[in-house]
């Protein structure tokens, strides 16, 4: 069994996925619960159609059935604040970026950094690095609540449809498994997607603080690496070379990819 490289936090990359399956979950959860509690009585024996509300023997039941929805999403949206999400992608920035601060001291061998009581440490913080991580708490924060707004909308689309297709509640239950199968998947692809985006850009920075011009295109030699960056392995390229690279990337800036810049002095 081949030993995978450690240039890569994946470690951090899986635990953050995690956090957010765990979330995701919850939004399933909250869903089922609710479908369970005020749509059952609704659903009667998978024959009763939206479309045909005016003719049932309770012409309100659309209008309950609407209400639980709202209801669903009011609830799937209060189990995290916009806080809760911001701190969560914040230890997750942080992480990455201690991951590649460690790990490019180790490489190059520094032991201590001389810097006087107030002064800053350029290769562990400065204006530049703040900015881009701020940046990248923002952008993900963003991502997360885009994914939860369109779970919401997905799932109500697919209860609507499973009424009027004539679906009970199994059928809905069904749906809400399938949606939240599908929202794990665009979990595992923000995860490796920004974990790969932010170090390349963390690593850039602090080789070339530490007189790195150029790098050796590092895979994960595991059977996940596309073909292209299979022949990229091992290859050396210059930083900010707009032909180098992947068109122009880093290792670790094309979607989803797991690479890592190992750098030349």
């Amino acid at each position: 069994m081949t030993r995978r490289r450690t240039g890569y936090p994946f470690a951090l990359e899986r635990s953050f996925y995690r956090s957010l399956s765990k979330i995701i979950r919850g939004w399933s959860k909250t869903a089922q619960k609710r479908i369970n509690v005020h749509l059952r009585q609704y659903v009667k024996g998978g024959t009763q159609m939206l479309a045909d509300a005016d003719n049932s023997d309770d012409p309100m039941w659309t209008k309950y059935v609407q209400q639980a929805l709202v209801l669903m999403s009011a609830d799937i949206e209060a189990q995290q604040s916009d806080q809760d999400l911001e701190n969560l992608v914040t230890r997750f920035v942080i992480s990455v970026d201690n991951y590649s601060y460690n790990k490019v001291v180790h490489k190059k061998g520094i032991t201590t950094m001389k810097v006087g009581v107030n002064a800053l440490n350029p290769l562990k913080d400065s204006p530049k690095l703040r900015e881009y991580t701020w940046g990248k708490i923002v952008e993900d924060t963003n991502l997360i609540k885009s994914m939860r707004g369109r779970f919401i909308d997905q799932l109500k689309a697919d209860i609507y449809r499973n009424i009027n297709d004539g679906g009970g509640i199994s059928d809905m239950a069904h749906a809400i498994s399938k949606r939240t199968g599908m929202t794990l998947r665009h979990a595992d692809l923000i995860a490796t997607d920004q974990t790969g985006k932010i170090l390349a850009q963390v690593d850039k920075y602090r080789n070339v603080m530490t007189g790195s011009t150029r790098y050796v295109w590092r895979s994960m030699e595991d059977k996940r690496v596309r073909p292209k960056h299979r022949e990229l392995d091992g290859k050396e390229f210059k930083y900010d070379d707009p032909n180098g690279g992947d068109n122009g990337q880093l290792p670790g800036e094309p979607i989803r990819c797991r690479c890592y810049a190992d750098p030349i002095d």
